[in-house]
């Protein structure tokens, strides 16, 4: 079975050298469709922003750090930045039928397959 999503390789930092953080992901697969989980832990669900476009499906999330003027990392544990996840899914999704869905941090997505991506049975015949 071919890959169906592959990752893209994603930039450490964008050209105004704001920190992109690579969100985590969890794929899942049945018959019909593709459920695609990203985590955004703290981003404002109204920033959210997935797009489409030539085979590509690409996730971002601004992540904005309010801090009192004056203040000094000390100790850092946390990344934060940017989220941005980019993945391939070629033909293997009908997107006029995605659906995308904002809780407590977790995005979901529903891709169902196309019609080229679903597995169909082929019978045989005998001579």
């Amino acid at each position: 079975m071919p890959t169906v999503v592959v990752e893209k390789q994603e930039i450490e930092k964008t050209t105004e050298q704001r920190n992109i953080c690579r969100a985590p992901i969890a794929l899942y697969e049945n018959g019909e469709s593709y459920i695609l989980f990203v985590e955004l832990p703290g981003a404002d669900e109204t920033a959210v922003q997935v797009r489409l476009d030539k085979g590509l499906l690409t996730i971002e999330a601004p992540l904005k750090l309010e801090l009192p003027p004056g203040t000094t990392l000390r100790v850092s544990e946390v990344r934060f930045g940017d989220y941005r996840r980019t993945l391939e899914v070629g033909d293997q999704v009908d997107e006029e039928k995605i659906e995308a869905s904002f809780k407590s941090g977790l995005l979901r997505l529903m891709m169902p397959k196309s019609k080229t991506a679903k597995a169909r049975k082929i019978p045989v015949k005998f001579a």
